[in-house]
């Protein structure tokens, strides 16, 4: 049974929760830079201009002087701005040298000449980076300063006892530096192929951890256990080369915000046997401003930012002026995110198991247009579409979109494979080929397709 926000602020009161907890080890003093690039894909999230009083409140620079608080470095910061039309490059201008004198950290700038989507913008990050590990994180939060300090034991010992290791997914918290929300370790642990009405939140606590006591990998620095899990989001740490292999996120995915290519980017890390896991430590957490979301949340938590820099920036402010905050980024229209939820889901369980597809889109169709239930969010008993007809429209078009999508992406496979076939007759190969077993004519094909 899921534990009350009461409860949980309890349990949190305990001190190897608190963000803070390991500079009673003196880790401060030690000077390390880990091998990881954070990379952030940022689009219109610098309203304020050097005049502002707010201009240190711009969600990119709250972010940047996040992670240059890292106890343990970031090696590169990695910017890819998705062409926005506001103070972005004066912000980044205003880091780049001063991160490199004062932390040795390199901050890189791209800019795309048109908006190219998060997904795109990630994948470019990546290529650029010079890292063995991949950060990846929303250019509207800020990382507790022991985060890569934690996320890089954990790796090492992953690493160390499962050879597939490819990806440690962080918690991260919505206007908060505590979880707001606990979850079963079966919920958290639930293949996305079986999601039915309840997928895993890596903003929760798991309950066990708090029943049973004492779940740590790292007894003496009090970290907790990491789960193996199925699913994932954009806030996490990743092997480049694994990420590289599965050629990263998506640039299929069409639909407003993008909403599921963190998805199919884990569904295609699963399909090559690589492993995930969530740290549910909050720790090792973020938090996120959310920023332009209107859903009037208070701060809860401590205000760890405003410890560490002494009052100069403050996440309880932050806060506010993200709820203030005009939609940017990613952020789009309730009908748009409704319309992205259903077509991402689709496309991505119909590519691997067609039944469930269908499965979920009627249970979708029953929950969301009938009982006007928006079953995959958490925060919402109703949907804030309240025509019926205007939901059902919503559905509709979802569906049809993702299976005009579906047909357009095997059409192109279909025709690439038929090209590659065609090439290999116009060379007089085929005498060569018959002398092959069927195992060898796809490893050419493979081969040919992949040059």
């Amino acid at each position: 049974m899921e534990l009350t926000e009461k409860e949980l602020q309890v349990e949190f009161n305990k001190d190897f929760y608190q963000p803070d907890y390991l500079s009673k080890f003196k880790i401060n003093g030690r000077k390390r830079q880990s091998d990881i690039a954070a990379i952030i894909p940022t689009y219109n999230r610098c309203p304020f201009d050097r005049e502002s009083k707010n201009y240190k409140y711009n969600p990119l620079a709250v972010c940047i002087s996040a992670l240059l608080l890292q106890k343990s470095s970031i090696k590169e910061i990695i910017i890819v701005d998705d062409a926005s039309t506001d103070h972005t490059k004066e912000v980044v201008d205003d880091f780049e040298k001063e991160a490199y004198a004062t932390k040795g950290v390199k901050i890189k700038y791209f800019r795309n000449e048109k908006r190219m989507g998060s997904s795109i913008s990630r994948n470019i990050g990546a290529k650029h980076a010079s890292t063995k590990y991949l950060f990846f994180l929303d250019d509207d939060c800020a990382p507790t300063p022991y985060l890569t300090f934690i996320s890089s034991i954990v790796i090492k010992k992953l690493e160390a006892d499962d050879e597939n290791f490819s990806v440690l997914i962080l918690p991260v918290y919505d206007r908060a530096s505590i979880p707001r929300e606990s979850q079963s370790v079966a919920d958290l642990t639930k293949s996305f192929f079986k999601i039915v009405s309840k997928s895993a939140h890596f903003n929760a606590i798991p309950e066990e951890y708090i029943e049973i006591k004492n779940e740590f990998l790292n007894k003496g620095l009090k970290i907790l256990k990491p789960l193996k899990v199925y699913q994932s989001w954009g806030h996490f740490i990743v092997q480049r080369d694994k990420y590289l292999d599965v050629e990263g996120f998506p640039d299929f995915a069409t639909w407003p915000n993008k909403t599921g290519e963190e998805q199919e980017f884990a569904c295609r890390l699963i399909e090559n046997a690589y492993t995930l896991y969530y740290l549910p430590d909050p720790k090792a957490s973020s938090f996120h401003g959310s920023y332009g979301s209107q859903v009037n949340m208070d701060f809860l938590g401590d205000d760890w930012l405003s410890m560490i820099t002494k009052g100069n920036l403050s996440l309880v402010e932050y806060s506010k002026l993200c709820n203030e905050g005009i939609m940017s980024g990613n952020r789009v229209s309730d009908e748009e995110y409704f319309y992205s939820k259903i077509i991402a889901s689709f496309c991505i369980l119909y590519k691997r198991n067609t039944k469930e597809a269908i499965n979920w889109a009627k249970k979708t169709y029953q929950k969301y247009v009938v009982e006007n239930k928006p079953y995959w969010s958490k925060r919402q008993s109703k949907s804030s579409v309240t025509s019926t007809q205007r939901r059902e429209e919503l559905w509709y078009k979802a569906i049809t979109d993702g299976l005009r999508l579906l047909l357009k992406t095997e059409r192109r496979k279909m025709y690439k494979l038929e090209k590659i076939v065609e090439s290999f007759k116009s060379k007089d190969q085929i005498e060569d080929l018959q002398e092959k077993s069927f195992f060898d004519l796809l490893i050419a094909l493979f081969n040919k397709e992949n040059k």
